[in-house]
This record gives structure tokens, sequence and C-alpha cells, in this order.
């Protein structure tokens, strides 16, 4: 608790020194204490702002008294509360959306006041490329969220809390690990080698893209210092960025100061985090039984005409498992299976853990200098053992109003975050915690008798031979995995009035991340129980990221009237982004107790360097007629130091037209239509991003790179470099052309509101590594070739069920509902099938015609029942009865690996969202919803624990195995047999699941306390609030967490080999206001 509360202290006393003019003050001014006379004179004035149209109180309305600095702003219900110095003064209210209001208080104490909607100023303010645009005047498609709807929510990040609130825009948890950021796809996948991730831009600062689909640095913003996010999604949108838009732009807009508003903000909230679904695996008198039938089938395959009454057909009953070697292991006997003692290894691992999140920040200021300040502390526990983050942040926002002409501004905001990691992923029970934790046959203590000593020889085999098997709770406590990451965001600004028509604005920026990771393993973790222990063993890793971006734009705007009104922008930017890394790897430590990298024998090393640049000018023309007929153009060129010389840059263009319907003369017959509006656009926007298998960036695809290499010459050994790629002068962009048909509709003064989209969007000039002759050197070389068409319609419903104006019930919905279609339209030059390996052989395939990274294997039929129906249909040679059935995909009479075919896709038939927000009275209620309809998985985690060869635990799902004709079990499940046997163990159908899924994302119920109230505790706002985060989830998936994909790329999407499950979160907290 000390450094949340150091954190919170500075800040305090931050706040209470901070004074615009520079002189130290307590938040006031710079006058000295009134007088006597002066006190009686002041008074206090009170009241409520309502909408004029539905009655309903409207929440953060400025309240200003005129000319001064003095205000405040209302509460949730509309209410204010504000001492003024006399009784002449007038009082400014103002709202976006509404037209302000100027009233003379006199000598009232109370003043309600009703505000009307202005159609100069009607509308949501949406962020959009250099830029802002009303969003009745808007011509592309884009997706818009004030984070105030998900503020009490318990999301380390801000992108969790967006899930299910976008059209179009799927975000999914693929792991629950602390940390780590959700997957965000914009409207499908159009990329093959290169990132299918958006651009993020924070504060107008584009940040560096973030590899395959996570959006770059988003998981360490601090989502309390965001104030909205815009999504744009289609060409008219982000063909302003260019070489950067084809999958997206992810608009962050953080808080600001406004002027006469001075306030004071507390934060916090304390919860508990819990594994919301745990795997059923067999007990130790199943498992007995499991293991039995499997050296029974094994034996009587081995030794003809035996019996599964001879000694030898199970290990006799004198033969205990051992522990040490040599140690009898007391009690396990599996002819008494009723004798073992069954231990629940996921309960071993995983715990209730705590989070908790402190949040303080001041904003306010004056007319000539506005300021927001912020501090966040986040503090969470993983529900697996000793994993976790903690997480500091600052920002400074602040902004001057120097002279008539010139603002100028800086945002400053720091992220400092320690991390313990644990290894809970991996293919086999020997690289994951996890896997580890459900393969350890379940009578088989952790800890040897009587001691708190682990099993180290338990840890990968005992004389039973559990192969590859770890202890669990050893492999998390015996390895320390320890990450700090510093962050340093910042920009700076300058806008200056050239002519009232003409404005410039310049910025420059910087994204500083630097990262350090050690890593440990104690010499208590062996390698077999046959080998001696492996030396306890550590690296040293760290990486640098430095990313400059400047820009400078010229926007003109001019008004003739309502008639006319048109806007230009002309621009340029420039980014330059260095990264670095270097590993030290050392074993052979003394002891456990001095763990720097120097104190063992080191081992090996590697460090590397590489940059990127990217040299942008780009133009943008916004018309606008009696705010009837709309017109947008833009256009962008880029050049990028990924490409080769020939097609170093490209140049990307936009156009779009709307209709505001509403405005036509015709329209004031129907008045149950508020407001009608038809968009279309048309455009192209660009990806440069080309990645490296392994998900990293790959910045020089079009040049040949060197690498050291040696030769001998006579009998010395000669150093030297060699090329490891081709180079490829005439590489270039990956080009998005899509097109944007969309209408926004308003009924019952907006009480509901439909946005539809329809959009097709095809990629072309795709990198991919293609083979080439080798006389060339090599036998791959990066070219443009393939081809990738998205389309599908996205549909948005806003409803007003209930208004109680602020005095009885309000309920709202917010419904969206999207679909894509996938399809790949070339590959290469002869179309050849793309085959995918994620870990243990190929598993996933990309073909013309289907979708990106579909499943590949072979096709279950079911079991074979007997011999007469193995003779009489091809299978394996090692088939029996009792096997899998495999399909003859090609029809030659025989199965082997020509007859895999697609088994599964892992992208979904539509995605949905739902949101129900209610408040009666003070509380509020708010339910998030969040589902996905169709799509797979490849549950090769099950491959492991439903192999049914008695060397590691299994899932339940193998009691329904086949035990004989007469019992054949569930149909799908083949027998029990320790003869390691290939055929049921093929990537195949058995192991594809239904990834559909529908979660309660989150529930939260809170209570605004009234004025009355307040005013006595000397707060301006009191709320109290409880909720729970990932509340449940109905699905048919057998694994932890229908969101996973452990290998997320977008040809191997949707794969799991056991992963972090997801925690159910409960929380309370607290809002304070002053």
């Amino acid at each position: 608790m000390k450094k949340p509360l150091l954190i919170l202290s500075f800040l305090t006393a931050s706040l209470l020194l901070h004074n615009t003019s520079g002189t130290a003050q307590v938040l006031a001014t710079n006058r000295s204490l009134p007088s006597s006379s002066q006190r009686i004179a002041d008074q206090t004035i009170t009241g409520r702002v309502t909408d004029g149209s539905t009655g309903s109180g409207l929440p953060g309305v400025s309240v200003v008294v005129k000319g001064t600095s003095r205000g405040t702003t209302t509460d949730t219900d509309g209410n204010y509360r504000l001492t003024v110095p006399d009784q002449g003064v007038t009082l400014v209210f103002s709202f976006i959306g509404y037209a302000t209001q100027e009233i003379a208080a006199g000598s009232r104490s109370s003043l309600d006041v009703i505000l009307a909607s202005d159609d100069k100023t009607l509308g949501e303010v949406v962020v959009v490329g250099y830029g802002t645009q009303n969003r009745k005047e808007l011509t592309g498609s884009v997706a818009s969220l004030k984070t105030q709807t998900i503020k009490d929510q318990p999301v380390p990040n801000v992108v969790e809390g967006l899930a299910g609130r976008m059209p179009g825009v799927l975000i999914q948890q693929n792991t629950g690990s602390p940390g780590n950021a959700p997957s965000i796809k914009v409207r499908g996948l159009g990329s093959i080698s290169a990132g299918n991730g958006p651009l993020v831009v924070v504060d107008g600062q584009p940040l560096n893209s973030g590899s395959q689909t996570n959006a770059g640095g988003l998981n360490q913003l601090n989502p309390n210092d965001i104030d909205k996010i815009d999504v744009l999604k289609d060409a008219s949108a982000t063909a302003i960025y260019g070489s950067r838009g084809a999958n997206g732009v992810v608009m962050i807009t953080t808080k600001r100061g406004k002027a006469g508003q001075s306030r004071i903000n507390f934060d916090y909230y304390i919860g508990s985090q819990e594994v919301s679904k745990k795997m059923s695996v067999l007990n130790a008198q199943q498992f007995a039984e499991f293991n039995k039938d499997a050296t029974n089938t094994a034996y009587l395959e081995r030794v003809p005409g035996a019996s599964v009454n001879d000694p030898n057909s199970v290990r006799p009953s004198g033969l205990r498992y051992r522990y040490p070697q040599g140690v009898e292991f007391p009690g396990l006997n599996f002819n008494n299976p009723a004798s073992l003692t069954s231990y629940d290894y996921q309960d071993m691992i995983f715990r209730k853990a705590p989070i908790s999140n402190y949040q303080l920040s001041a904003s306010g200021g004056s007319e000539k200098v506005q300021y927001f300040l912020s501090g966040n502390y986040l503090k969470q526990d993983g529900v697996i053992l000793k994993s976790g983050i903690n997480r500091y942040t600052v920002r400074s926002n602040v902004d001057a109003q120097l002279t008539s002409k010139l603002k100028v501004g800086v945002s400053f905001s720091p992220t400092y975050q320690t991390e313990s990691r644990v290894n809970s992923d991996g293919h086999w029970a020997s690289n994951g915690v996890i896997n580890a934790a459900l393969a350890l046959p379940s009578f088989v203590p952790i800890y040897q008798p009587g001691t708190s000593v682990y099993n180290s020889e338990l840890y990968y085999a005992t004389p039973y031979d559990w192969s590859g098997v770890t202890n669990p709770v050893a492999n998390i406590t015996e390895v320390d995995n320890n990450v700090t990451q510093l962050r340093l965001l910042g920009n700076a600004y300058a806008e200056l009035s050239l002519y009232k028509t003409l404005r410039y604005r310049g910025t420059i920026g910087a994204d500083l991340n630097y990262l350090r990771q050690n890593y440990y393993q104690t010499s208590a973790l062996p390698t077999s129980s046959l080998l001696p222990p492996t030396p306890n063993s550590a690296y040293a890793y760290t990486n640098q990221n430095i990313n400059w971006v400047t820009n400078h734009t010229l926007n003109y705007t001019l008004d003739l009237g309502n008639t006319h009104h048109l806007e230009a922008l002309v621009g340029m930017e420039a980014q330059r982004n260095n990264y670095e890394e270097s590993r030290i790897n050392a074993n052979n430590f003394p002891n456990d107790v001095v763990r720097t990298i120097n104190a063992g024998t080191i081992t090996g090393g590697t460090s590397f360097q590489t940059q990127w640049s990217l040299a942008s000018y780009f133009a943008r023309a916004i018309y606008n007629y009696k705010d009837r007929y709309l017109f947008n153009a833009s256009i962008r060129s880029d050049g990028s130091s990924r490409f080769g010389e020939v097609n170093r840059f490209g140049t990307f263009p936009s156009a779009s037209v709307g209709w505001r319907i509403i405005e036509e003369p015709f329209m004031k017959s129907v008045p149950v239509i508020t407001d009608l509006k038809l968009r279309a656009s048309y455009g192209l926007s660009g990806n440069n991003a080309f990645l490296n298998s392994d998900g990293s960036q790959n910045n020089y695809p079009a040049i040949g790179v060197l690498t050291k290499d040696n030769y001998v010459f006579g009998n010395a050994l000669s150093n030297g470099l060699a090329t490891s790629t081709n180079a490829n002068d005439r590489l270039g962009w990956e080009k998005s052309r899509q097109t944007d048909v969309g209408l926004d509709v308003g009924l019952l003064q907006n009480r509901l509101f439909l946005t539809v989209d329809y959009y097709n969007r095809i990629t072309t000039d795709l990198l991919l590594s293609v083979q080439v002759p080798t006389l060339t050197g090599f036998t791959t070389a990066v070219q443009n070739i393939g081809k990738v068409k998205n389309e599908g319609m996205e549909f948005a419903l806003s409803s007003r069920n209930i208004d109680g104006a602020g005095k009885g019930l309000t309920w709202t919905t917010d419904l969206n509902l999207s679909f894509n279609r996938n399809k790949v339209l070339a590959l290469g030059p002869n179309g050849d099938a793309i085959i995918n390996n994620s870990g243990i052989g190929s598993t996933n395939i990309t073909v013309v015609g289907k979708p990106l990274g579909n499943f590949y294997g072979y096709q279950q039929l079911g079991i074979f029942q007997n011999q007469a129906e193995l003779d009489a249909y091809p299978h394996f040679s090692d088939s029996r009865p009792g096997d899998i059935k495999y399909a003859d995909v090609n029809g030659d009479g025989k199965i082997d690996a020509n007859d895999r075919t697609i088994i599964g896709n892992n992208q979904p038939d539509f995605i949905y969202g739902i949101t129900n927000s209610l408040s009666f009275k003070g509380f509020d209620l708010s339910i998030v919803a969040q589902g996905v309809q169709g799509g797979q998985i490849l549950n090769l985690s099950r491959r492991f624990f439903e192999n049914l060869e008695g060397n590691q635990n299994q899932l339940t799902i193998v009691e329904g195995r086949w035990r004989s004709e007469q019992n054949p079990g569930d149909g799908r499940t083949p027998r029990a047999n320790s003869r390691s046997t290939g055929s049921n163990g093929q990537v195949s159908s058995r192991w594809v699941e239904d990834a559909s899924y529908f979660r309660i994302r989150n529930i939260t119920l809170g209570y605004n306390f009234p004025q009355t109230l307040t005013q006595k505790i000397k707060v301006q706002t009191l709320r109290l609030y409880a909720g729970v985060q990932n509340a449940v989830t109905f699905s048919k998936y057998l694994g932890y967490n229908p969101e996973v994909s452990g290998y997320e790329g977008p040809l191997t999407g949707g794969v799991d080999y056991g992963s972090y499950p997801l925690a159910r979160t409960y929380t309370i907290g607290l809002n304070l206001g002053f």
C-alpha cells in the first residue's frame, strides 16, 4: 500500500501547488482573503439543467460566472451548486450540442435552466485524421465510444472495455494473463504476411504498430485518462493515414482541462478474481481403471492369443510407484483403486487473486491556460500463482492560449510497470504449468510424503513413466521471470491563426519504450528421473524502441452564410523508428542466492538493431452545401524505407459523399423521422508492416540482408558476411480498395437511431514469401502476389426505451450486429496453397476460394466397431477395432497425407453486442454482453489429454471411450491403448469445436448520492458501485476460453494448446468529485 499512497500524496501536493500564473496557491485565485463584508455578499445558487426536448437532466453542463474562471459542472442528474461573489453576475450555461444560454442571476438562490438543441452544433464530435467533424456531417464509417461508459469496469486496459460495443470491431481476450492486450480486428483479416492490427493514434500521434492483431501500446494506457475512442473503418476515413490505414485506425483522445472548471476526482476500486472455468480431468480411481484398460489393450496386441486374465496383462500388485528412485511410493496400488488419493492440481496453481486501482485527477484552468493532471496505480495479481502486474501511470495535459492567435500545448505520460510472468502456455506438459496440472495423474502428490519438498523426481517421470509431465507447482515457484517496462509517451503542439480562415498546426511527439527481463531457473528442477538435475540457468534480456513523429498542417475554413461550408487541409508527416535488443545466457551458478548474470558461466548471447522511417504528404477537402449535400476527398503519398526504390512511394486517394435527406423540404411532412442520411465512399489505403514468422516486424524485406558467415581457406577459418535474403527493388505496398455504403436513420426525436453499413474491401499486392529457382542462391523471395476480399454488413441500433425525464425510470439499449465474409482470391504465381505449422506439424491451410487460415487435417467419420468394418474400409496400417475411421477424401482406397482436407475455420459467421443501461432516482445499472456465432477452434490441447495412451492424465471425456462392440461409448472417442498409435492422434476433425459463445462481459450497479448529502460532507459528487467482469459465458467449448488463439497470426488463428484462463472479477468502488 505504501507505493500508491506515496503517488497519491505526491499528486495531491502537486495539485495544491499548481497555479497557471506560476505562483503557489491552493487551487484558488491570487487574491487576498476576503473581508467579512465581502463574505456576507457571496451567495450560493443551486439549480438543475435539463434537456428541452426530453426533460431529463444533463450531466457535465458547464456553469461559469461570465468574465471569470469561477464555475462548476452539473452532476449525473443535471444538478449544480455554485457560490457567486455578488448579485450582479451573469451565469453562462454551455454544453456541446445545445445553444449556450447567459442568464442574469439577480438575487435568486435557485435557478433551473432548460437547454435547447442547437442545429449548428447538434450531434457528436468525431475525431478523424488530423481534425474533427460533427457526426451529422460525417460521410465515412466511424464507430465511437465515450469512455465514461466503461470507467467503472475493472479492466487494466481500455481495449477490454470496448468488447461488444462497436459494430465491425471484434475484440477478443486470447489469454487472461495480466498485462496482455486483447486482439483487435476491424472488418476481418486482410493480410497474410503483413500485420492485421489497426493503427493507434493518441492525441494525433501515431504509435508504432503492434504485431499481428494487437493494437500496439493500448495495453499500457490508463483507461481513466481517455476521454473518447473513435475507430475509423472505411477507406474515406482511413485513407488519410495512407499506408497504415488498411486495418482501420483507432483514434484515442485523452482528457483535457476546461476553462472555468476546477475539478478533483478520486476513483478507487478493489476486487477479487477467480478462474471462471476449470477443466474436468480423471480422478485417481478413474485414472487407475483407464490405465489398466490401456495396459490390457497393449498386452493383447503384443502377445497373440493372450488373455486379460494373464498376470502380465496389468502390472502386478506388488509393484508400486516409487519415488525417489528405489524408494517405495506408499499406497499407490492400481489393483486397489479405492485406496488412491485424488489431488486437484488446478486448485494448486490457481488462486483467488486481488485487484485494486487508485486514480487521482485534477482538471481546470482559465481562459488562458487549461490543465488535466492524473496519477494511477494498478495492482493486479494473476489467478495463477506468482503472476501479476504493478503499473504506475502519470499524465499531464496542458493547453495555453499565449496570444489571441497562438495556442500551444504539451502532453506527457510516463508509465512504469513491473510484471511477474509464469510459463502458462505450451504444447507439451513440460512447457506450460497449465498443461502440467492437467497431465499429472491425480494420485501423484506434489510434495514428498510428510514434507514441503517438491517431488523433484516426479518432474519428468516416475518408474511408471509419466513421460514429459512436470511438477506444475515447482515449475512456478522455482522459476523467476520478472519483466520491467518503462514507457514515455509525449507530444507538443503549436497552433497559429495566420488569418481568420487559415490555421497552422505543428506537432512533435515521441514514444519511448524500454523493457528489461530477468529469468532465473533454480537447480531444483531436473530434466528426467533418469538424468541428473539441470544446472541452474538464467538469461537477461533488454529491448528499447524509440518512435519519433512530427507533422505540420495548414487548415483553411470558409463559411458563406448557411449555404456553403468548405474545409481544406494540407500537411506533411515524418516518422522514424529505432529498435534494438540484446540477450545474455548463463548457467552453473554456484548457488541460487546470487542470481546476477555475472555470477554464472556465460554460455552465449545475441543482439541486433533495426530501424525504419516514413515520409508522408497529404491533403483533404470537405464541402457542405446547406447541411444537405456533403462531399469529402483526401489523398496521401507515403514513402517507406521498407520497400524497394522503384515502389518506395505509394499514393492513397479516397472520396465520399453524403445526402442528409432529412434537410430536404419534403421531409417536413414526415415528423416521425428525425434524421436521415445516406453515405457512400470509395478509397485506397495500404499496409507496410511486413512480419516475420514469429510475428515480429521485418523492416528490410526489399534488400539483401547480410549476416555473419565464415569460410575455410586452406587450414584457416576466416570470418565474413553473406547475403541471407533475396533483394527485390520492386517490392511495394499492400493495397486495400474499399467501397462502403451507409444509412443513418433517427426516429421519434432520435429515441431510435439505426446505422447500417455495407462494405467490400479487396486487398491486393499481398506481401508473400514465394519459392524461387535455387540457381538464384535462395529458396524464397518476398514478392507482391496475392489478393483477399472481405465483404460484410454492420448494424447499430440505439434506443431510449423508457425516458423518465430525470425523475422516473430511464432505460436505454445499444445493440450491434456485424457480418463478415473473408475469401482468398489469388495466391502466388501458381495459386499454390499455403500450409502452416502451428507447433506440431501442419495444422492450417490457405487456398484460393476459401477464407484465410483454414484448419487442415483428417475428417473423422466415427469408430471402427469390429474387424468386418475395418476390413471393408481404407485405414491406417496400425488401426484396429476401436480406432478412428477417417474419410478417404481422394477416393484412392487408402488413408494417407493426401486425404487431409479443410476441417474448419476460426472466422465467425457474425458477431454482436448488447448494452442495457437503467437509472432510477440515483441508482444505475449497466449490463454489457457480447457474443460470437460460428467459427471453430482447433483444440489441440485435447490431443494430449485424450491420447488414451495411459502415460498422463486425461479429460473425463475419455470415459466415453470405445471398450467393445457391445460397449461402443460415445462414437467419437477411440479405445485406450498404452502402445502409442499415431492414427488416433492425427490432427483431425475430432479436435475441432464450435467457437460460438455468448458472454456477459460486465454487470455494474451504482448509486449517486444526492446533493443534499454531498453538500454536508463538502464534496460535489459521491458514487458507490459494485460490479462483476466476465460474469458468465455460455459456450459448448471444452477449453477454458472460447476466445483463445494460441497462434494469433492471420493463417494460424484459433489453435488452442492450453492458455491462461480468463478471470471472473468482483469489484466494489468509490468515485469522489470535489
